[in-house]
């Protein structure tokens, strides 16, 4: 009530009550989402770890985000997937907030809570169907060798889904 009593003079001198009203009433929705597949990893373990190429391209995300204002970065808990978001969540200044890709109804809840851009980096099998849940946009499936696709995912209606290629290009072979 106070609130509102605030507000309402404020609204009015601005001479837009109904749009500033609504502005301050607005559910919170993070308005883009950005996905990402984790970086080239090792091939040998169950939970491997980046390989040089990997770690390259992860500092290069955090390149290509360092003018976004995130105000979250998302990763499953396995090792390539929490070093491809350490650089962006370094550079942000964020934790990574772990979520289980067992359970997307869990992180889309979270998603969209948030009020700022995201980062969520995933696997080839789970970054298409998270794209095609946050969008309702059918996403083509992922292969082994897809590392370079950055998924925008945009919220705000119309919803859109934005795919680019990381200039990013590994020179070594490993």
């Amino acid at each position: 009530m106070k609130l509102q009593r605030l507000i309402k003079p404020i609204a009015k001198l601005a001479g837009l009550p109904g749009i500033f009203l609504a502005l301050c009433a607005a559910p919170a929705l993070a308005d883009i989402v950005y996905v990402v597949r984790h970086a080239e990893k090792h091939a040998v373990d169950k939970d491997p770890a980046l390989t040089a190429c990997g770690q390259a391209r992860a500092e290069a995300l955090a390149t290509s985000l360092a003018g976004v204002k995130l105000a979250a970065v998302y990763a499953t808990p396995y090792q390539r997937t929490q070093q491809t978001a350490a650089a962006v969540a370094k550079q942000q200044q964020l934790d990574i907030t772990q979520y289980d890709p067992r359970q997307p109804e869990v992180l889309l809840s979270q998603l969209r809570a948030q009020i700022s851009p995201v980062l969520v980096v995933g696997h080839s099998n789970t970054v298409p169907e998270l794209v095609t849940q946050l969008s309702d946009i059918a996403m083509a499936a992922l292969t082994e060798q897809d590392y370079d696709l950055l998924y925008q995912v945009k919220l705000t209606p119309p919803v859109s889904v934005s795919i680019s290629r990381q200039s990013f290009r590994c020179k070594q072979v490993e």
